[in-house]
């Protein structure tokens, strides 16, 4: 029997009004052909395009129709309801049975009304229909029949016109594809290959689902929409088929037949589409680029450039190409595509200028602004960014101009910009202040500010230096909507509630497979001077660390070594490695001579960081002797040391409790001294075995790409909720 059913899809926020079932005995049979229909307040034309999908001569079970009202008000959901209804009959077997289902899309616009068919579609190939269309009675089969025998990714079929009118004087055949036409070869009646730059009629055209979804779904940048009859899908969706090495095919046995009313056979429609296509080529420039040689206008010059161009280009054709068409006597036909020529270069100076006014408004994805401090690389998630969100990258600045192309539209944030380690901007008071009067044109404009306080050695330095570097960071912080952090305590990092409120905790992503590689432990032991048997040798960067820290984990390494002496028969040789200079860019004397005092301290003063490989590869353990500030901490050299199979003995403060892999860290209480002493005694005992799961969390393309996919995710959450 026939069953009625309403839910929500988990893919899409279609919900569905009606959905004929058909059962039969044991499991149904899945369609080979799935045919989309949508359609928007065209009751009468969409019902006549489905009579013409029921006289199909291919078997019924081969295919169903799943139709898609686009938010239509004018009963056009009853109507296909009840003719779904009066097709229907019990006595007829469940394999012969037309199977077909009725959907709505709210959401406006073809390419959203396109995709919600194609996540309820069961078919393995997906047939694409206008609702204007009448479908030829073996259309279908056609179809089925050119993918068994090519093997296709996609096929186009012939679209001729159906008339409703007298042909107008003036519409030659160079214009009837504005009307749907579409026949590439003339009178060629055999199937062909599609040629390179051709792409199919937007009337019927059909793709193999697993293709399509390979490639991408159907952009709603540059398909048609209420207000905005765009149509250049279809030609950027051949464009992918092509870059991804797919089939495309042309049967001319599958043909429908597209309407032309009397509206349509006006100049005024032909000057519209023109125009419209324009504006589409503009707009294909910043969703997909669909031509190698028209990249999109990023800048305002360029912008402003292009539209200069454009506006050479009208001036061409209108002050020296139309009077020569005039002289030369051309036929009228000439006058129209002459016509719709300048349409279609105005319909681009209108996109340009609209461009320069207001940046197009991505509708899944915002637009961001990356600004990080003055170093010679740029962050390691810009290379996983860039190919997922509109981005642009500058150094310690914020233009204008971006922010004003990208500020609210229609009271909806649609760009982000994102201050990158803010503590690290090293400004002039001139830069500082152009930097904080762009982010109070940004607040007033609308655009979002997010910072990552990814934490520096100036959280616990005293000093001018230190003191400039946590004035400029939290400055920058307090004005941002909000803070990203390497931490799983954001609720415990900043004193500051408002700072607390808008923190949000993100994994720092490791580097596993992109450290330089370690030199060996027995060649780098020797190059130091540590060649004795049986030795276990601790680390300390002291370059993130003050000189009382570094002088607590003196006190606390030598507690460790004379009860170690004091306990076992053969004890293990301990050796302290601090390597770099402390904040002072200098060694006390104090630290000298303990240096000079204990053999088993090393002073490496003129330590770099091209020497990390060196003194990683001696080490067994990496330690971070830190006081009890909530703030301090700097978690990119901790996971950089787990990403070198060793392990990290750090603090129980916020930016390091629980963002290191269980088996790769040792944690202590940072306001006791005992706490450090046991934890350096507790890693003479512990081996580094990491899970396979930590191990993957420290791979550097993996946790990179997980943390890009994090702060789009972010992003995301900011702006559209």
């Amino acid at each position: 029997m026939m069953t009625l059913h309403q839910y929500h899809s988990p893919n899409t926020d279609a919900h569905i009004q009606s959905i004929a079932v058909y059962h039969s005995q044991g499991r149904p049979q899945l369609p080979r052909l799935s045919i989309i229909l949508c359609t928007y307040n065209r009751r009468n034309l969409v019902l006549s395009a489905l009579s013409s999908l029921h006289r199909q001569t291919l078997p019924p079970h081969l295919y169903e129709v799943i139709v898609v009202d686009n938010g239509s008000n004018d009963g056009t959901t009853e109507a296909i309801q009840n003719y779904m209804q009066s097709l229907y009959d019990k006595r007829t077997p469940s394999e012969k049975r037309w199977q077909a289902r009725c959907i709505s899309e709210p959401q406006n616009g073809l390419a959203y009304a396109r995709n919600t068919g194609l996540a309820h579609a069961r078919g393995e190939i997906a047939v694409f229909m206008d609702d204007d269309s009448i479908a030829d009675a073996n259309l279908l089969e056609a179809l089925l029949i050119a993918y068994h025998e090519t093997n296709a990714d996609a096929i186009g079929g012939r679209v001729d016109i159906r008339w409703e009118g007298d042909r107008p004087y003036w519409l030659s055949d160079e214009l009837l594809d504005v009307l749907g036409y579409f026949s590439p070869f003339g009178f060629e009646q055999k199937r062909l290959p599609m040629p390179p730059g051709l792409a199919f009629s937007n009337c019927c055209f059909s793709v193999k689902i697993k293709s399509l979804r390979k490639v991408g779904l159907f952009s709603p940048y540059i398909s048609k929409r209420l207000h905005s009859p765009t149509n250049l899908d279809v030609e950027e969706l051949c464009q992918r088929l092509r870059q991804y090495d797919c089939q495309l095919w042309y049967e001319p046995q599958a043909l429908v037949f597209h309407r032309a009313p009397i509206v349509r056979l006006q100049k005024a429609f032909f000057l519209g589409r023109a125009y419209w296509q324009g504006r589409a080529e503009i707009l294909a420039r910043y969703a997909c680029q669909p031509r190698a040689d028209a990249p999109a206008p990023s800048t305002t010059r360029q912008i402003l450039l292009a539209a200069f161009l454009e506006c050479l280009n009208i001036l061409n054709m209108a002050c020296i190409q139309r009077p020569l068409i005039v002289l030369a006597h051309k036929p009228t036909s000439e006058y129209m595509m002459a016509a719709m020529e300048r349409a279609r270069a105005a319909g681009r100076l209108r996109q340009l200028i609209q461009a320069l006014y207001h940046a197009p408004a991505e509708i899944t994805l915002p637009s961001v602004l990356f600004v990080y401090p003055n170093k010679e690389e740029q962050p390691r998630v810009l290379d996983y960014l860039k190919d997922e969100v509109p981005l642009v990258t500058k150094k310690r600045a914020i233009p204008l101009n971006w922010l004003w192309r990208h500020r609210a539209y229609q009271q909806r944030s649609i760009g982000v910009v994102h201050i990158y380690q803010p503590g690290a901007f090293k400004l002039s008071w001139l830069a500082r202040r152009r930097l904080l009067f762009s982010l109070w044109v940004a607040r007033l404009l609308g655009v979002t500010i997010v910072a990552t306080d990814a934490g520096g050695w100036w959280h616990n330095f005293p000093g001018r230096r230190a003191r400039k570097c946590l004035e400029i960071e939290y400055t920058l912080l307090s004005r941002s909507n909000a803070i990203q952090a390497f931490t799983r305590q954001p609720q415990d990092l900043y004193a500051e509630k408002e700072l607390r409120q808008r923190t949000y905790g993100l994994s720092y992503p490791g580097s596993r497979g992109a450290n330089p590689p370690l030199i060996l432990q027995e060649q780098a032991r020797k190059q130091l001077g540590l060649t004795e048997p049986n030795t276990f040798i601790y680390l300390c960067h002291t370059h993130l660390h003050t000189e009382s820290e570094v002088l607590q984990l003196i006190q606390g390494f030598q507690e460790v070594q004379q009860e170690m002496a004091n306990r076992e028969p053969e004890p293990l040789q301990l050796h302290l490695l601090l390597a770099g200079p402390p904040a002072t860019k200098r060694f006390t004397r104090k630290l000298k001579r303990i240096a000079y005092v204990d053999e088993h301290v090393h002073v490496y003063p003129q330590a770099r960081e091209t020497d990390l490989p060196l003194y990683m590869g001696a080490c067994d353990v990496v330690i971070f002797p830190h006081r009890a500030n909530i703030s301090v901490g700097n978690l990119h050299a901790a996971i950089q040391a787990a990403s070198y199979d060793r392990l990290v003995i750090a603090p129980t403060l916020p930016r390091y409790q629980g963002m290191l892999p269980l088996h790769t860290g040792i944690y202590y209480q940072p306001e006791s001294p005992s706490s450090l002493s046991e934890a350096l005694q507790a890693a003479t005992r512990r081996y580094y075995h990491p899970t396979t799961d930590e191990l993957q969390s420290l791979d550097s393309v993996i946790s990179w790409r997980r943390y890009a996919q994090e702060l789009i995710d972010l992003y995301k959450k900011l702006i559209f909720h």
